[in-house]
């Protein structure tokens, strides 16, 4: 059985990189981000745990390594750092994939416990995972009890569905291990026994059926889950609006799917980095200075930073117009200027023809969302309108006006 182990400083920090579906660039971000934090002084060592069809030493540059992954799982060799090889980065090194073994992409669950076990015993600052594509068990389970997750997705429809069910498919593995560890896997069974399948990923509801069998649990369960946030990294944008959809599919996992998750950035379309990959040259050594390599560091420090691992938090005060920042996703006290800019950024995350919305079925619920973010900026608006009467804020309040009087796109 798995033991869930907190992140503690004696240990590298797992990272875990994955993605709905293939094709969306994952390896390329691995293979960034572990050069980026490579050069900034970390020890990093690159995991290719597509075990299926691994290719992250392509990516790198690098020929086959003659020793792989699947030589540790398969016991030819006891300790896995026999199998770690060099990158020619300084501070990043790599252990490969499988190497021809048929039988490797499914690992039994002695092997997954003994791998993940040994991967937290490395000689490093962070371990990061190229996981493969799809939903497998292998992948879902890598992914859900790594310290943070990344998901990298492609504005696309088809991306953006995939993106959603392997939220759901990861938590619900979350919360399994979890489960285990815990000594609550029966009540989860149970719950989970007598649920509608097509709505069973919303941590809120699958939460409050387990308290109303054992409030104990369901405390305990919510306090360990809560540090699953994955971090969303759109790659391949080619326009304002894709780099848009960053942000509504944050929103709408927090408020949709109850799955918090952070965007973490969007990485430009650049045919420079396929040219890269046919060359087998690592793009981020070969052009640091380009502005696609700038987007990736800048995507490599959002997923380090402690703020980006953390949920907003709201104080708990009660006073006229609360709530109304809430439905807004603003603090209390926001500047108008922030106000305004939250309200117009929810008008299109809430449009019915919204990609960020598309592929979920809450055509109910976008509409009482809707009424609500409107109603929140009503209020505010009001709020300030009344209280800006110095003449250096005399624009203000004739500006919400005139929002206020503009016809509502969202129904």
């Amino acid at each position: 059985m798995f033991k869930y182990t907190p992140t503690i400083a004696s240990r590298p920090q797992v990272w875990a990189v994955g993605g709905g579906k293939g094709g969306t660039g994952k390896s390329l971000v691995a293979a960034s981000l572990g050069i980026h934090l490579a050069q900034m002084g970390r020890r990093v060592i690159l995991v290719d745990g597509d075990l299926g069809a691994p290719n992250l030493h392509t990516v790198l540059g690098l020929d086959p390594p003659a020793v792989a992954l699947s030589d540790f799982v398969k016991r030819r060799f006891e300790s896995i750092e026999t199998v770690v090889t060099d990158t020619g980065v300084q501070r990043l090194s790599l252990i490969s994939g499988a190497r021809n073994s048929l039988d490797i992409e499914n690992l039994k669950h002695f092997q997954k416990t003994r791998l993940m076990r040994v991967l937290m015993t490395l000689p490093a600052d962070v371990v990061l995972l190229d996981l493969g594509a799809g939903i497998s068990l292998n992948v879902l389970d890598l992914f859900s009890l790594a310290d943070r997750g990344i998901l990298v997705i492609l504005p696309e429809p088809t991306s953006v569905e995939n993106c959603y069910r392997f939220l759901r498919s990861a938590f619900l593995r979350r919360l399994y291990h979890l489960g285990r560890t815990l000594g609550y896997q029966s009540i989860i069974d149970l719950v989970m026994e007598h649920r509608d399948q097509a709505d069973d990923g919303r941590p809120t509801e699958i939460l409050e059926e387990i308290a109303r069998v054992d409030s104990c649990a369901a405390e305990a369960l919510a306090t360990h889950v809560s540090g699953f946030v994955p971090h969303l990294v759109l790659n391949q944008v080619r326009s304002l609006e894709d780099e848009h959809l960053g942000e509504s599919m944050e929103w709408v996992s927090d408020r949709f799917l109850r799955i918090p998750t952070r965007y973490a950035g969007a990485i430009p379309y650049d045919p420079t980095l396929v040219q890269c990959v046919k060359g087998r040259r690592a793009y981020l050594s070969e052009y640091p200075r380009a502005r696609t390599a700038e987007m990736l560091r800048a995507v490599a420090e959002s997923v380090v930073s402690p703020a980006g691992a953390t949920l907003r938090s709201f104080p708990d005060v009660h006073f006229a117009g609360a709530d109304s920042y809430r439905a807004l996703d603003l603090l209390p006290g926001a500047r108008p200027e922030e106000i305004l800019s939250a309200y117009l950024r929810l008008r299109r995350t809430l449009r019915s023809d919204s990609p960020a919305l598309a592929p979920l079925d809450c055509e109910v619920e976008r509409r009482a969302t809707v009424a609500e973010v409107e109603r929140a900026y009503r209020t505010l608006s009001r709020n300030i309108s009344a209280l800006t009467s110095l003449p250096s804020r005399a624009a203000v309040p004739s500006f919400f006006a005139r929002m206020r009087s503009a016809p509502s796109p969202l129904a």
